[in-house]
């Protein structure tokens, strides 16, 4: 059978095997490499000692990963024939951190865009976030932040973030909060922010109450 070593060279295999894992007993991938060598291993030996299918013994050795059986038969057979082992030690193909870098212009263009969408139209940083990746406002999907976390920190170390809070400070100070005894008759208005009206994300519903017994006090 193709991916499985002949009997007469199972032993000489087993026996190299065990001799080159103790020589990368140290390294990080080790136990994970350890693992799937031995793994071709038992399911040769109760090839030939069992009268048992194929599938049936990927099943049992490697969980019935038919492709994973074959990647590493395979590996393994073209290393013996080698002679050379250290191309088994098991690989990341995944890398363990993704950095995404972007210029300065690119922060500098969105948090003025932000300052300028929110002086305008009284935007907010989600619905912003949300224009931007669906291409609202003429800014690159390259240049605008994978993720709102990161978008939130561009915006807030931006010296003109601290400037508005400021102002928010102040205008909390000059105007106290409006509360009536009892409510009134109650008017209600309605609008609807519309996706071909307004560069939003979705349609969406706001909605205006005014108390008419206490609209002249």
């Amino acid at each position: 059978m193709k991916y499985i070593i002949s009997q007469a060279d199972l032993a000489d295999l087993k026996a190299k095997i065990q001799s080159w894992l103790t020589t990368i007993y140290n390294h990080k991938h080790y136990y994970k490499t350890k693992k799937r060598v031995i793994s071709y291993l038992n399911l040769c030996n109760q090839f030939y000692l069992e009268p048992i299918t194929l599938n049936k013994l990927v099943k049992k050795h490697f969980h019935g990963t038919r492709n994973t059986f074959y990647q590493w038969a395979n590996k393994i057979l073209t290393a013996y024939q080698s002679d050379d082992f250290n191309s088994l030690i098991f690989k990341y193909t995944k890398p363990n951190k993704i950095s995404y870098q972007y210029s300065l212009n690119s922060r500098e263009k969105v948090c003025d865009l932000y300052f300028d969408y929110r002086n305008i139209q009284a935007g907010g940083m989600w619905s912003l976030f949300n224009n931007l990746k669906m291409s609202f406002h003429d800014v690159k999907n390259s240049e605008v932040p994978k993720n709102i976390k990161t978008f939130y920190r561009w915006i807030k170390s931006d010296p003109r973030w601290k400037e508005l809070k400021q102002q928010i400070k102040q205008t909390k100070r000059h105007f106290k909060r409006y509360e009536v005894s009892e409510i009134g008759l109650l008017q209600m208005d309605a609008k609807i922010i519309t996706t071909t009206n307004f560069p939003v994300d979705k349609k969406y519903y706001i909605y205006d109450f005014i108390d008419e017994m206490h609209a002249d006090a």
